[in-house]
């Protein structure tokens, strides 16, 4: 009964998205013959998570066709069921000739490039000058790798992005300075939620928003604990101690970060609600004044910053990212990249066919592409200043045209130093390239365990919500560490085995 109801799920979801992929559907027939009118032709499926779709006459779309003399048929569905869609394409072989893949560890995905649907695409990168460039990190590489080999284009993404972000003229109230240690970070959390940081006269704000993170294999509870988990010293959801795979959860530093954040929360100085806050609600608290703040990617700055002054023109916000641990100055390493195209052969037919494609990426990301997807179109997005500098002059319309089709280029140049970005925007940059020598990477994120493939998402929910527990005082310590014991016996255990294992074998190659 259980397939039987999976079965009619996707049928359902089939047919509730067929009118977003009737472009894509007719399209496919275009890819049949790419060259229409001396221009390339090809299908592509990717996600949006602006609140509507980029249209077809954006300027920015029209730019790249004609700046690579190709027409593009995008189909775009929304991030929440974008997961679902690619299920669905794979199963019926209803594919694009470019199919941008989010969770690149799920089962079905890892099976599709098993079973050879998807063209190996690791050998032809060297030859591409800009994929050669963003598109060959090492260990990037290793991380998307099934087998040891490479069926995806990647998204480049920085290594070490995460960090705090706050109000400054909050802590310029209070006469505090910029925390440096974990002291510093409880001290400045308390003080914003305790001594009037705003001067409204009212005990109306919170030190920390927080918001909950259940989904997923890779969750942990709460979008801010591994930065928190980091400062203490924990690994990257894994570590290797002795030869042997150790899940965060059985190390002290994991037990040290929670007790930090349930501190947090008996001594209300973080949000009560975070177990039920979406991450939407949370950046809204922060815009709205209601806490001071918040644990996020460090180009929040720019983003989250525009959205505070539109509530607040008076409001400063700034970012820290190095906080002095245990173990000195620590942060964690994200894979390196966020999902990856994959180029199925179903529907791209030759080598032939592949290598145009691979151009087309490639042109996508030279310097002058880079400068589009930075600044957009002069004279609509922004414009240049006597000396020369651009600025952008209409942020509605960047967010609305520009940063949507983020999602096509294989690098977002965020590492890249831009003089008219102004000193705040460059200090995230600067920050997140010089993290990446204290960033701590997962050790077995490019191998590859069938338990964790089968039941990560379940096991690692009895984690997150124990975590959870933990933090919010119906658990104590022993309680949650008879969760461990629990996810060892249903799976975890296997998983330590197999890693082990896995580790051992990739370390002899």
């Amino acid at each position: 009964m259980k397939q039987l109801s999976y079965k009619m799920f996707l049928t359902g979801l089939l047919v509730i998205l067929t009118a977003a992929s009737l472009s894509a559907c007719g399209s496919k027939q275009e890819g049949k013959s790419p060259q229409a009118g001396g221009q390339f032709s090809f299908t592509m499926m990717n996600q949006y998570s602006s609140t509507e779709p980029p249209k077809a006459d954006n300027s920015i779309i029209k730019q790249i066709e004609e700046y690579t003399n190709t027409k593009i048929n995008v189909t775009w569905v929304p991030a929440s069921a974008y997961n679902d869609k690619v299920n669905v394409s794979i199963a019926s072989n209803d594919l694009p000739q470019v199919l941008m893949i989010g969770d690149t560890k799920s089962s079905s995905i890892i099976n599709a490039e098993r079973s050879g649907m998807f063209w190996e695409i690791g050998p032809y990168i060297k030859d591409y000058p800009n994929l050669s460039k963003y598109n060959t990190n090492e260990q990037v590489l290793k991380n998307i790798s099934v087998d040891s080999k490479v069926y995806g284009l990647y998204r480049a993404r920085a290594l070490a992005r995460q960090g705090v972000t706050f109000r400054q003229d909050w802590l310029d109230n209070l006469g505090l300075q910029q925390p440096k240690t974990i002291d510093d970070l409880y001290n400045v959390i308390r003080a914003f939620a305790l001594d009037d940081p705003d001067k409204n006269g009212k005990n109306d704000t919170f030190g920390l928003v927080e918001a909950e993170d259940s989904g997923g294999a890779g969750s942990t509870g709460l979008l801010g604990f591994q930065t928190i988990a980091s400062f203490f010293g924990a690994p990257n959801q894994w570590d290797i101690q002795d030869g042997k795979a150790v899940p965060e959860s059985m190390t002290k530093e994991n037990m040290e970060a929670m007790k930090f954040y349930r501190k947090l929360y008996e001594e209300k100085l973080i949000n009560q609600d975070f177990a039920a806050t979406k991450v939407n609600k949370q950046q809204e608290q922060f815009f709205q004044g209601k806490a001071g703040m918040l644990f996020t990617t460090l180009d929040f700055v720019i983003t989250g910053g525009n959205e505070l002054k539109k509530a607040n023109p008076d409001a400063k916000i700034d970012i820290v990212s190095r906080i002095q641990g245990p173990k000195g100055e620590q942060v964690f390493a994200t894979t390196g990249y966020n999902g990856m195209f994959v180029f199925p052969k179903a529907t791209v037919k030759s080598e032939a066919e592949l290598k145009q494609l691979l151009g087309f990426f490639d042109k996508i990301v030279d310097d002058q592409m880079l400068y589009t997807w930075t600044w957009g179109i002069e004279g609509v997005h922004y414009t240049k200043g006597e000396d020369g500098e651009p600025k952008i002059t209409d942020q509605t319309a960047y967010a609305n045209e520009v940063s949507p089709l983020k999602q096509l280029p294989t690098y977002d140049g965020a590492l890249m130093i831009w003089k008219g970005k102004g000193e705040t925007d460059n200090k995230f940059r600067t920050m997140m390239k010089e993290n990446e020598a204290i960033a701590v990477s997962n050790p077995v994120e490019p191998l590859i365990s069938q338990t964790a493939v089968e039941k990560g998402t379940e096991l690692n929910k009895i984690i997150t919500d124990a975590r959870v527990k933990f933090i919010m005082g119906t658990l104590d310590e022993d309680g949650f560490n008879k969760e461990v014991e629990k996810w060892r016996s249903q799976g975890g255990d296997q998983m330590i085995k197999d890693y082990t294992e896995l580790y051992a074998k990739q370390a002899k190659k």
